[in-house]
């Protein structure tokens, strides 16, 4: 290594009286010194050194932003946010609705960390705006913090736990794993409309081994329901209800249909 610094060495002062004099910059104008590179010898720069340090750092920037779009957009795929769900941020909800809970809803999403250990309970009528809420903390979060996020309707989520099952309706080892490292171990969980299923003890099981795992995990949950928590501890049972209550903050929302009056198509 040492032996080729000294012949790079000698190239360059035996080519020293055939250096190029300096050009105009193309960014600023000023004179940009040729360099010599070794082997070929003296080359003319397009930038000087302080224009193509700029022009090296907007690149790493623009590298960089791509890099997050590409993330976000990849992450919000992976979440589960869907369709009309993508129209579902804090921006978009109605401003005459934006009360107690939306500011509590807001800042949860804007302080929320990767160690973050509590949720929120949405609960109120249908249309009082729950989804919307808990749609807006996930895009937030992923959005601004790069975080994943999985969105699941309790529907889709029995759906999906019931593919898990082979022809002798047993259950799979391997897939019971998978479901752990797929809903215990994400960041932040969100479970919409729970307790709007027809409740038998296997529902009952399976919610109560998602939401146990979440609280052994220390991970948040974020839950929308039409029922207080009176009313889902009588559906599904004191043990799923008192682990909800012990991972997340009450809110109720208000009484108003506020998917139909935040819908300008709607008379």
């Amino acid at each position: 290594m040492q032996k080729l610094r000294m012949a790079i060495n000698i190239r360059k002062q035996e080519k020293v009286g055939e250096a190029l004099s300096s050009t105009p910059c193309k960014r600023c104008k000023r004179p940009s010194e040729p360099k010599f590179i070794p082997i070929i010898g003296w080359k003319e720069q397009e930038y000087c050194t302080e224009c193509l340090k700029i022009i090296l750092a907007e690149k790493e920037k623009e590298t960089q932003r791509k890099l997050k779009e590409e993330k976000i957009s990849r992450l919000i795929k992976e979440s589960g946010i869907r369709g009309i769900m993508h129209n579902m941020t804090f921006g978009s909800f109605e401003q005459g609705y934006r009360g107690v809970a939306y500011n509590i809803a807001k800042k949860y999403a804007e302080d929320f960390q990767p160690d973050t250990k509590h949720g929120l309970v949405f609960y109120g009528h249908a249309g009082s705006g729950k989804t919307h809420l808990a749609i807006a903390i996930a895009r937030y979060i992923i959005e601004e913090k790069q975080i994943p996020v999985k969105f699941m309707r309790i529907v889709d989520l029995l759906l999906e736990i019931r593919k898990t099952f082979d022809e002798n309706e047993t259950w799979k080892a391997e897939n019971e794993s998978e479901l752990l490292r797929k809903y215990a171990l994400v960041p932040l969980l969100v479970l919409d409309d729970i307790g709007s299923e027809k409740t038998t003890d296997w529902v009952r099981q399976v919610l109560y081994h998602v939401i146990d795992e979440r609280w052994i995990e220390a991970r948040p949950i974020i839950v929308t329901s039409n029922l207080t928590l009176e009313e889902l501890e009588a559906r599904l049972g004191e043990r799923i209800a008192s682990r909800i209550a012990g991972l997340a903050r009450l809110i109720e929302m208000k009484d108003h249909d506020y998917r139909i009056k935040s819908n300008p198509k709607v008379p």
